[in-house]
């Protein structure tokens, strides 16, 4: 009987203790992606981006004979694209490493 008494207090520590390993392990990956998401947004959200983009699509549109304008939704969309590109980029091909290297 005490067998069983000191399995099932042994047992019951057992979720508390995965799941303050996971929190932990969550917190600081969660951490350091929100670090280099906000450094991204940072540059990509930038309205001088946001005009060299726009210029810079005219002048490829104009070589192929297309007229574009990004405005609006449609240059808020483009960099959605580009942040989530370069977020997906960055965390898994250079804070993954680094991190990797750290440790």
């Amino acid at each position: 009987m005490k067998f069983f008494s000191i399995l099932l207090y042994k047992m019951s520590n057992l979720p508390g203790k995965i799941t303050g390993q996971v929190t932990d392990l969550l917190n600081e990956k969660l951490v350091q992606i929100a670090l280099v998401g906000g450094i991204l947004f940072y540059i990509v959200a930038s309205p001088a981006l946001f005009k060299f983009v726009d210029d810079a699509i005219k002048k490829v549109a104009s070589m192929v004979g297309v007229n574009i304008a990004l405005t609006g939704q449609t240059a808020l969309i483009l960099h959605s694209l580009v942040f989530s590109a370069l977020l997906v980029v960055s965390v898994k091909f250079i804070l993954d490493p680094l991190m990797s290297r750290m440790k």
